[in-house]
């Protein structure tokens, strides 16, 4: 185990969570990750032997617990040790977004992990009863759809087609709904000027709005883009 060979409790959260790719796991245990791979989904470019050694190294030190759920397979909670982080956490992200807050770079561009992070936020009690699916379409820099099935009240991102008509369609460039989620950019400003675009079920359009959540670091960003306007 590194350590810095300082009594400072500092030194030793960041000789916890200091590696790469610990706190972005933490964050996503935080989130609602629970299985393995819904972890590895939202970190783009970790090895599974990395994410394995991080999960290990987390349950020594006692921030989170491995569950087993069914024949074979676990989950991974936090403890309350580790749910205590998550206040720190919220904290480190709304003073990255004020201070650093600035638009996605082309290599930050990524729809798979977008739409992972909007199926986490969505205000689920919001969300119009049964089966159905909003389909995400996007103009650029690549073409790509996604979609998001909802059952019963529980949505989930999707990369092929899960079937039904869908209900409603989003239709943006990827840099635009990230910016929406993230806060820089109002979704009301976005519709008004035609940078996105929905079209469905007369329901559906007016519901958008109320189920379509935002990052918990948005305010954050807000204040970031009002204090360089």
């Amino acid at each position: 185990m590194r350590t810095y060979g300082q009594y400072c409790p500092v030194a030793a959260a960041a000789e916890m969570l200091g590696d790469r790719w610990t706190l972005l796991i933490v964050r996503d245990l935080i989130t609602g990750a629970h299985r393995f791979n819904e972890i590895e989904r939202g970190m783009h470019g970790i090895s599974r032997t990395i994410l394995s050694d991080r999960l290990r190294l987390l349950e020594r030190y006692g921030l989170i617990e491995r569950r087993r759920v069914g024949a074979g397979h676990h989950e991974y909670w936090l403890t309350p040790v580790g749910a205590d982080l998550e206040p720190a956490v919220l904290s480190l992200g709304n003073w990255a977004a004020r201070h650093f807050g600035k638009e996605p770079s082309p290599r930050e561009l990524d729809a798979s992990r977008l739409m992972l992070w909007i199926e986490r936020f969505v205000r689920r009690a919001e969300l119009p009863p049964g089966r159905w699916v909003a389909r995400f379409e996007f103009t650029g820099p690549r073409r790509e759809r996604r979609w998001l099935l909802v059952e019963d009240g529980n949505p989930t991102a999707c990369e092929t087609d899960p079937g039904p008509e869908p209900a409603l369609v989003v239709r943006t460039d990827l840099n635009t709904l990230h910016q929406v989620f993230g806060g820089r950019l109002a979704l009301r400003a976005a519709l008004r000027d035609g940078s996105l675009e929905i079209e469905g079920r007369k329901e559906s359009l007016r519901m958008f709005p109320r189920w379509f959540g935002l990052s918990p670091f948005a305010d954050a960003m807000k204040d970031s883009v009002r204090a360089t306007a």
